[in-house]
């Protein structure tokens, strides 16, 4: 068990203001380009991780004891949360969100999979890492970059929001991008889950809060966490696109036999 001392419950103004914004956009956007509940539902929930991520005791755990901790908040904001938000969106929405200047260009699957790969592997360069922890701005960077970084990357796969770009990837293509876009996460994953130093330096002066849960075992958990959630999430899409391939190729094989 974690010792009681150490929760606490954050409150940053910042995060509850542009989630309230976020959720006012949303409305405007849904009743203007006539969203379901469905797809509000969708949205809320990405709203909701985000602020469980943010807003709740994972955040100062994560922060000053638990690397582990900060992996479950990290892979909230750039691969479980996102998708949820684009979810959210119906195609003439997201036609709508792409009207923003330059956004049309960065939502194409090459932009979206580097936006995403850089922002895994910078953030979690130790000497990155370390600024980030210490300067509250540079944290909400991250923060930032993280959620911005994951919706780019989900766009083209999420149905609604690829079809709304010029260029929809096929569901052959959306297989062959999810795989692409899993090795820069694994490969930072196995570095963590596999090291027998501890990379961050919060992490190696801090006392620890879980009895036998030295720092490097905790550095292999979240490695191990990361891993996991990332590989569940891509294994959960892959099969759903191949099960939406198969249908639609038995359909149009059924309306081309004689």
């Amino acid at each position: 068990m974690v010792r009681h001392d150490v929760i606490t419950w954050p409150f940053d103004p910042s995060v509850d203001l542009g989630l309230l914004a976020a959720e006012a956009g949303y409305i405007w956007l849904s009743r203007r380009h006539r969203g379901t509940l469905g797809q509000a539902a969708f949205y809320v929930s990405g709203l909701l991780l985000i602020w469980l991520a943010l807003e709740t005791p994972l955040d100062p755990l994560g922060d000053h004891y638990l690397q582990s901790a900060h992996m479950v908040q990290h892979m909230v904001l750039i691969a479980v949360a996102p998708p949820l938000l684009l979810l959210g969106l119906s195609r003439r929405m997201a036609s709508a969100v792409l009207r923003l200047p330059g956004l049309a260009g960065l939502t194409q699957p090459v932009p979206g999979m580097i936006a995403y790969s850089l922002s895994i592997v910078f953030w979690h360069v130790p000497a990155v890492y370390d600024v980030a922890i210490a300067n509250t701005p540079v944290h909400i960077l991250e923060h930032l970059s993280f959620l911005a970084a994951g919706l780019l990357m989900w766009w083209p796969v999420i149905e609604a929001t690829g079809q709304a770009g010029p260029n929809p990837l096929s569901s052959p293509m959306k297989l062959v991008y999810l795989f692409m876009a899993s090795l820069p996460m694994m490969t930072v994953a196995l570095v963590l889950q596999f090291s027998q130093v501890v990379f961050y330096s919060v992490y190696r002066t801090e006392p620890e809060i879980l009895g036998g849960i030295t720092p490097v075992i905790d550095q292999n958990i979240a490695g191990s966490l990361m891993l996991f959630i990332d590989l569940a999430l891509t294994a959960f899409d892959m099969i759903v696109i191949f099960v939406r391939w198969a249908r639609a190729e038995q359909i149009k094989d059924q309306l081309l036999a004689p």
